[in-house]
């Protein structure tokens, strides 16, 4: 979490691939000039306070009702893709290899073909729990 080329690599995707990028939080920063960003890289430290979010509110589709959405800062955004960096490859490794629920690279479509590829060569018992069984 403390190397440069980490750090560097979180401000890149926070300032410049994220689709996000022109989204400001609550400091009203929306765009870093490279001289910002070099300064933001160098800046980044793990300390347990983060910024306040920024709330937005935005309608759900096809109704009248709308939701909240919290807009963290880029400083903080940088810092959770930090964090996300060295965490991620540690827990991937921990995983089961038949497990698809919210991974970097699983699908519902690959979590499907398990299933089909597990039930293909010989029958097998589906048991509903009552809970199903009343919808």
């Amino acid at each position: 979490m403390r190397s440069w080329s980490n750090r560097a690599l979180s401000v890149r995707r926070v300032t410049q691939d994220n689709t996000g990028k022109k989204t400001a939080g609550v400091d009203g920063v929306k765009s870093l000039s490279p001289e910002a960003r070099l300064n933001l890289v160098k800046r980044l430290r793990i300390n347990c306070k983060s910024k306040p979010t920024r709330r937005v509110w935005i309608p759900k589709p096809g109704k009248s009702e709308k939701r909240p959405l919290s807009i963290p800062t880029i400083y903080d955004r940088a810092l959770q893709a930090v964090v996300k960096t060295a965490l991620e490859p540690e827990w991937e490794a921990r995983f089961e290899p038949s497990s698809y629920g919210f991974r970097v690279g699983r699908s519902c479509h690959d979590a499907i073909k398990h299933i089909k590829n597990c039930i293909v060569s010989k029958a097998k018992f589906v048991r509903l729990c009552r809970y199903f069984a009343m919808l």
